[in-house]
């Protein structure tokens, strides 16, 4: 090779150096504009969200009077279409609560208090608070949960709000009349789960033993093709007759990150009787 083409072999070379340098630099500063325009995204949503909820617990405050009669008497279809109302209030009310609880989670300021807590009675209470709005849909909630306590180290808040939000999304896609089946059983060992519900468990304790939670629905099923992104931030599917819309798509991935939070996993499977089961598995032991 002479000295000319030797020459111009690093000219090349330098010059195309010198673009991959530029080339990266471009590329880590609209990196960093993305972080930056996700961040003022998800500052945006949590700051409306927190503005909207005291309107709107004033809203549900006034609804609330007028149901007491204590402006005056009602008829009775005042007092209907003041209770539908206040329902329509209570689902705009969780709604904001989500998307504020998925903002906070996304920006990694959740705050935990953990404590040793049985899960087994958070769960008995979760199903008392909820079996008025099963049995007016109707809907049956048949409980396998046993007496002896299930220690975990958790946030007992956390715990009532994701186990609330599964059996809700159960009552929710259960058809009429169709029953809703939860079970908490201890396992001494990791059990049989999906390649990816293991894969995010990897790493957790374990040394006592695990609580497998199920949550069965007697509802349309979930596609396997659909079986993960459920958990998706706003993924929504329509089952049977309810429509997207009806919520935010956001339970589930509230649920996911409340689960991962407590070191673990979370997953859903075909119901043998029709519907689907979502399961939840979590490490025993004392905090």
């Amino acid at each position: 090779m002479s000295w000319v083409s030797l020459l111009g072999a690093i000219g090349i070379i330098t010059y195309l150096g010198i673009r991959l340098s530029r080339l990266e630099q471009t590329s880590k500063r609209m990196a960093a504009r993305m972080v930056a325009a996700d961040q003022m995204k998800k500052n945006f949503i949590s700051h409306v969200s927190h503005e909207l909820k005291a309107p709107l617990a004033s809203m549900q405050e006034t609804t609330h009077l007028l149901l007491e009669r204590i402006p005056g008497p009602l008829t009775d279809k005042q007092k209907r279409l003041l209770e539908l109302n206040l329902q329509s209030g209570k689902r705009l009310a969780q709604m904001i609560g989500n998307i504020l609880d998925l903002s906070q989670i996304e920006a990694g300021i959740v705050e935990y208090h953990k404590q040793t807590a049985d899960i087994a009675d958070l769960m008995r209470n979760v199903v008392m608070e909820l079996s008025s709005q099963a049995h007016g849909k109707p809907v049956d909630i048949l409980t396998d949960i046993p007496l002896e306590p299930l220690l975990v180290a958790c946030d007992p808040n956390r715990m009532v709000q994701l186990f609330t939000n599964l059996l809700e999304n159960a009552i929710r896609f259960s058809k009429k009349s169709g029953p809703v089946a939860i079970h908490v059983r201890p396992l001494g060992q990791l059990p049989q789960i999906p390649h990816a519900a293991r894969a995010r468990i990897a790493g957790a304790g374990g040394s006592h033993g695990f609580a497998l939670i199920g949550i069965s629905d007697s509802g349309p099923g979930i596609e396997d093709a659909l079986k993960e992104k459920v958990f998706d931030t706003f993924h929504q599917t329509k089952q049977g007759k309810k429509n997207p819309g009806e919520s935010l798509g956001l339970g589930l991935a509230i649920s996911r990150a409340l689960v991962e939070a407590h070191h673990g996993t979370i997953w859903v499977e075909d119901n043998p009787s029709g519907g689907a089961i979502f399961f939840v598995l979590l490490p025993l032991g004392p905090e």
